[in-house]
């Protein structure tokens, strides 16, 4: 159908809870130090209902919340809570709708 969006398929989500907001979330690449090629963290799309509501693109850096590398699941789910939550501060509303809003969590100052 001509002018029809085309819903936004995640290939593999991830379910997270965030306060009252059900979300998922998906891997989209790993975030490197520019030349030395060291993983420097991970960037993720979080959305309540892909194709339906704004997508966040979150770029995590991981030594901003303590660790030098890829945490273990538990730590994880912690991580991402948290950066989520830095960007709702940010002005990212998970119910909202329209273009992509990005956001940096978890750099060093």
């Amino acid at each position: 159908m001509k002018g029809a969006r085309e819903t936004k398929r995640v290939s593999n989500p991830n379910p997270i809870r965030v306060d009252e907001f059900d979300l998922v979330w998906e891997k989209r690449h790993p975030v490197f130090v520019d030349w030395r090629k060291e993983l420097k963290g991970i960037s993720v799309s979080v959305w309540a209902t892909p194709g339906k509501t704004r997508e966040l693109i979150l770029d995590v850096h991981f030594a901003g919340f303590g660790v030098d590398h890829m945490p273990n699941a538990d730590q994880w789910n912690q991580v991402l809570a948290q950066a989520i939550r830095s960007a709702m501060e940010a002005g990212w509303d998970p119910l909202s709708r329209g273009s992509a809003f990005r956001h940096v969590a978890g750099e060093r100052p």
